[in-house]
C-alpha cells in the first residue's frame, strides 16, 4: 500500500465529527487534572516558541484552548513594506501561490481545485478574483493560530460553508483531491483599494470550531451568511479570526501580485511579512 494510498485510506476511516466533539470538550475543560497535563505536553511535544507570547506562563491559562489561541506580545509582528504590499496572514508555512487562472487554483502538485467551489458561490464577487493572486498557508501545532488582514480594508461580509474535516497537512494535500473545497470554511470577503480580498478560513481534523472578530464563534450546521449594515474597518494586520485547534488560511486577491524573492514555497513565514507587491486593482467588489 502506498503512502497517499494509506493517508486517503486513514482520513475516510477517522470518526471525524466525534473526534472534533471530544477536542472541543477537552480543549475547553476548566478542569485543572486535565487542562493543566495537557497544556504541558502540548507545549513539550510540540516544541511550542513561548518568547513571543503575550503570556508565557503556561498555567496562567483558563484551558486548554485559550492557551492554543493565545495572544502575542505587542509589536512582536511588525507590518513590512505598504499598502500595496501584500502580507502573510497567519505564521505557518507557505504552501502554494501564485496567479488564480481562470476558475483553478494549485493545491498541491498534480492537484487543483475551483475557485467558486472553494468559495461557495458564482457571479462578479468570484468573477473580480480571476486573473488576481492567492496564496496557502498551513499552520502546524506550534504555530500562533490567529488569523490576520493581509491588506487594509472593509469587512462586507462573512459566509459559514459546512463540509468536511478532513486533515490539512501537506500530506493530506497530496493525496485527497479538492481538499479545501471539501473541509467546512468561513470565507471572509474585504473591499480594499486594490480590489476584492478574500480570507479563506479551512477547518480541519480536531479543529472544534473557527471564530470571527466580526461574528465570533461559528458552530458547525447548516450554511449561513454574515452580511455587514455598516462595514467595519481592519487596518493591514488586524486579527480577523482564529482557530480553535490548527488548519488552512487561503488569501485570494484581485490584483495581480509580483512575488518576493523570499516568498518559496515551504517557507515559514510569519504574520505581517511582506510576500508580494501588488499590480493595479482588477476589479471592483460587488
Amino acid at each position: 500500500m502506498t503512502s497517499a494510498t494509506w493517508v486517503w485510506l486513514s482520513q475516510h476511516l477517522i470518526p471525524k465529527n466525534l473526534s472534533s466533539s471530544v477536542v472541543y470538550r477537552a480543549t475547553r475543560s476548566r478542569r485543572r487534572w486535565l487542562k493543566r497535563p495537557l497544556i504541558h505536553w502540548f507545549a513539550r511535544a510540540y516544541r511550542v516558541d513561548l518568547r513571543d507570547a503575550a503570556d508565557p506562563d503556561l498555567d496562567s491559562y483558563a484551558t486548554f484552548n485559550e492557551f492554543f489561541t493565545r495572544p502575542l506580545r505587542t509589536g512582536t509582528r511588525p507590518i513590512e513594506g505598504g499598502p500595496g504590499t501584500l502580507v502573510a496572514a497567519a505564521d505557518g508555512v507557505l504552501t502554494e501561490h501564485g496567479a488564480i487562472d481562470g476558475d483553478r487554483l494549485l493545491q498541491a502538485k498534480g492537484r487543483d481545485y475551483s475557485l467558486a467551489e472553494l468559495l461557495g458561490e458564482t457571479g462578479t464577487a468570484v468573477d473580480a478574483l480571476r486573473g488576481g493572486s492567492y496564496l496557502t498557508i498551513y499552520l502546524a501545532p506550534h504555530n500562533y493560530h490567529r488569523v490576520h488582514s493581509s491588506l487594509a480594508g472593509r469587512l462586507v461580509r462573512s459566509r459559514y460553508i459546512p463540509g468536511d474535516r478532513f486533515s490539512v497537512s501537506r500530506a493530506t494535500a497530496a493525496a485527497i483531491g479538492r481538499l479545501f473545497c471539501r473541509n467546512e470554511r468561513v470565507v471572509c470577503w474585504f473591499d480594499t483599494a486594490h480590489g476584492p480580498l478574500a480570507v479563506v478560513l479551512v477547518g480541519a481534523l480536531n479543529v472544534s470550531s473557527i471564530s470571527t472578530v466580526a461574528d465570533g464563534e461559528i458552530a458547525s450546521g447548516a450554511p449561513r451568511e454574515w452580511r455587514q449594515s455598516q462595514p467595519r474597518s481592519f487596518a493591514q494586520g488586524d486579527e480577523i479570526g482564529r482557530f480553535n485547534m490548527g488548519s488552512t488560511v487561503i488569501v485570494l486577491a484581485g490584483a495581480r501580485a509580483a512575488w518576493r524573492d523570499d516568498a518559496t514555497l515551504g517557507a515559514a513565514v510569519r504574520v505581517g511579512q511582506a510576500l508580494a507587491d501588488l499590480g493595479p486593482k482588477s476589479g471592483e467588489f460587488r
